[in-house]
């Protein structure tokens, strides 16, 4: 049975600490046997929400990179290369004409900060208030992106997450308890328009998060609801964790009756048994 690890970043990204290559090795050991670098390119500028036209000023470093892994890792990985496409609700002009570049595998669509504010990384949570406010209009710009033909499968839905119960809101979810209605929507128009999601399973690393991103409720939802598209990935930005929860999220995709996981090449699925 093939691992996959469809969501990692290099040092192609700000918050990468390691080469391509490196990263690639790191999953070898772990065990992976086909990976895409999705490196990030983002529509705004994550310290302030504005928009950043140097967004994607990496694009020849990252083909440089690639191909240095391509020649350097063992023959018998299967790399590909991708990004991890930013805010593309943000600017939809823009985030077509970059996920038109022809280097690219994959694509990944997220939403990282909301429009005009920073990541949700950087921002302050005084409240629960404050909290559910921001989420909620997390969601109403998940559908937006649900929307834009700038992507392949849609990032760790539920991303906010991390952050609210960072700072402390450990109550707080992101499920079919708290945003059936507005998940379904967005599951219901990412099947409509030919678009993934992922078992983003870097939450198994973070004991506040402590599972997969989404909830596995989701998941199980998506499936039921006729989606096929689902990748899996570690969303590793250190080498260290190439690679970490895929095993965990290929187990739970199982027991919730997911016979395939998907890949890319060229922006085009394949489905693999799992």
């Amino acid at each position: 049975m093939p691992l996959i690890d469809y969501h990692m970043h290099s040092i192609c990204s700000s918050d990468g600490n390691n080469t391509m290559l490196e990263m690639a090795l790191a999953a070898h050991r772990n065990g992976i046997n086909i990976i895409c670098f999705t490196d990030h390119v983002d529509i705004d500028n994550c310290q302030n929400g504005e928009p950043n036209p140097e967004c994607f000023c990496n694009r020849e470093k990252m083909k440089e990179m690639y191909k240095e892994a391509l020649s350097g890792a063992p023959a018998e990985m299967n790399i590909r290369l991708g990004i991890e496409l930013g805010e593309g609700n943000h600017d939809p002009e823009r985030a077509i004409e970059i996920a038109s570049s022809p280097e690219y595998d994959f694509i990944l669509g997220s939403v990282h900060n909301l429009k005009g504010t920073p990541d949700f990384y950087d921002l302050k949570y005084y409240d629960k208030s404050v909290c559910l406010e921001l989420i909620g209009r997390y969601m109403e710009e998940l559908l937006e992106l649900a929307s834009v033909d700038c992507f392949d499968v849609m990032a760790h839905i539920g991303y906010p997450i991390r952050y609210t119960r960072r700072a402390g809101f450990k109550d707080i979810e992101i499920s079919l308890n708290t945003y059936g209605d507005e998940i379904r929507q967005i599951l219901k128009t990412l099947i409509e328009n030919g678009k993934g999601i992922e078992v983003n399973c870097s939450g198994f690393r973070n004991p506040l998060v402590g599972g997969t991103i989404p909830t596995v409720d989701v998941l199980r939802l998506y499936r039921e609801m006729g989606g096929e598209i689902i990748t899996a990935g570690s969303d590793s930005h250190k080498s260290k964790h190439a690679g970490a929860g895929i095993r965990e999220g290929f187990d739970i995709l199982r027991n919730l009756g997911y016979k395939y996981i998907t890949v890319f090449e060229k922006r085009k699925p394949e489905f693999l048994k799992i």
